[in-house]
């Protein structure tokens, strides 16, 4: 688990472990997402408690020390509704769900597993809101991509000393083919 957290730390999600082994997070997403109707925060903790029967127990996840979001499943007291739980599916991954879940993706939306009534309502009331934030969550396991380009400046004017550039030639007529039937 521990490994696997260490692969998801970035710029949308960071963690401090406490305990050895680790026992408990508290895990920040920097995310846009609703703390009420029409007001949006873009950084939120969570509280995530192993049981000692980990990962055959699912963990208890709450908001640390703020707000909670205002989320279908999240109880207006700041436990979050996990939902079901596989104890195969390893701690990053399950903390990129809840970062997804922070999104609003409607793909982690239960309409059988509400925990908060009135965020539900709202939410299936305005669904061109959601998702709230769009960045790309990192994937488990793997390492970021090195960057494979290089950005330059392009200037309008030729460089001092560069010849007179020709204008861009029009592409050549397409070649015309024929079916002759005998």
């Amino acid at each position: 688990d521990y490994e696997e957290m260490k692969s998801i730390r970035g710029t949308a999600i960071s963690w401090q472990a406490y305990g050895t082994p680790p026992h408990e997070y508290i895990v920040t997403f920097n995310i846009r997402s609703y703390i009420n109707t029409s007001l949006t925060r873009d950084e939120h903790r969570i509280r995530i408690i192993l049981s000692p029967s980990h990962p055959f127990e699912k963990p208890v996840v709450m908001m640390h020390e703020m707000v909670p979001i205002f989320h279908p499943h999240v109880w207006p007291d700041g436990k979050v509704c996990i939902g079901g739980w596989d104890y195969r599916e390893g701690l990053g991954s399950f903390v990129v769900k809840m970062a997804r879940l922070f999104q609003y993706d409607p793909d982690l939306v239960d309409p059988y597993s509400i925990a908060n009534y009135n965020a539900a309502d709202w939410y299936y009331a305005n669904p061109t809101l959601f998702p709230s934030d769009r960045q790309i969550l990192p994937v488990p396991g793997r390492e970021p991509a090195p960057q494979t380009f290089q950005v330059k400046k392009v200037s309008d004017t030729p460089a001092a000393g560069a010849a007179n550039p020709q204008p861009p030639q029009p592409p050549p007529p397409p070649r015309r083919t024929f079916l002759i039937r005998k």
